[in-house]
């Protein structure tokens, strides 16, 4: 949201449509990811359906200023599964850049001054552009220019932290409670503190509100409903378009030689849980 083309959500939600995970998963990833579905998937605080009347009331104040989508269903990412889904998502996606002012003109994108459309991923590994084939291919079947550049990670990180970037992947650590660190990644001030967290540029006053909520909490009966209700307001303005993860951790290892753990924690990292616990035979 930093670029003013960005500055529209229809834009976004647009260039969300254009990710067509299905695909990856079947030819890129062999089945092994699934899709992010938002900001705290599989916890508690994860938001489904529409508004519970404590989300409503949380909600309400900011109607006017929050797109509509945001009282209804919670967002789900766009599916492409079956025939002709992800025409459909782009079909969508055009006529949402046409109402923001992107029209395509001579095979391009552009907008009522001419300016093309073109987006940079910024990253620091090579290796990822083959990720990325697909969702390449439907930008440009949308008139959109796709551009990864990638750097070496000191460059890479010298302009994460100033900002200097259109687009990246990054990875936000799940919690099942919480809290404070909301305001480094979405909150207004943040957004202009040179390396914070707040790479999207968020300042939605909607959102610092509803993120002192989360954070002023006395109970988990009012973090709830306020984890709830920042969820709606994230994924419905589309700062992030959810990629995937991986439910599961894989490790091969001889089990003639080691002995891992009857009792498995429920919350662990793979690599210090291994080495911490097992022991050989």
């Amino acid at each position: 949201t930093r670029n003013p083309k960005f500055s529209d959500v229809r834009v976004r939600e647009a260039i969300g449509l254009a990710m067509d995970f299905n695909w990856m998963s079947r030819q890129l990833f062999y089945g092994l990811y699934k899709r992010v579905s938002g900001l705290f998937g599989n916890t508690e605080c994860a938001a489904s359906g529409t508004p519970g009347p404590e989300e409503l009331a949380l909600l309400e104040p900011w109607r006017a200023k929050l797109p509509a989508a945001v009282f209804g269903p919670m967002f789900t990412p766009p599916n492409s599964d079956g025939q002709d889904r992800l025409r459909e998502n782009l079909r969508r996606a055009k006529q949402l850049l046409a109402d923001a002012g992107w029209t395509v003109q001579n095979g391009q994108l552009r907008n009522a001054k001419g300016e093309r459309f073109v987006i940079e991923l910024l990253d620091s590994q090579e290796t990822r552009a083959a990720t990325y084939s697909a969702f390449s291919r439907n930008l440009a079947k949308l008139g959109i220019e796709f551009q990864l550049r990638t750097t070496d990670f000191a460059l890479y990180q010298q302009r994460l932290d100033k900002f200097e970037f259109e687009m990246i992947v990054i990875a936000y650590q799940g919690s099942s409670y919480p809290g404070q660190e909301l305001v480094e990644i979405f909150g207004s001030k943040a957004a202009d503190v040179e390396s914070s967290g707040n790479y999207p540029g968020v300042k939605n006053p909607a959102v610092d509100a509803l993120v002192d909520k989360v954070v002023t909490a006395q109970s988990k009966a009012e973090l709830l409903p306020a984890c709830r209700a920042v969820e709606r307001v994230i994924a419905h303005n589309h700062y992030l378009i959810p990629q995937w993860y991986s439910g599961q951790h894989n490790v091969a290892y001889n089990p003639k030689k080691l002995v891992r753990p009857q009792a498995t924690p429920k919350y662990y990292r793979a690599d210090a849980w291994l080495i911490d616990t097992w022991w050989a035979k």
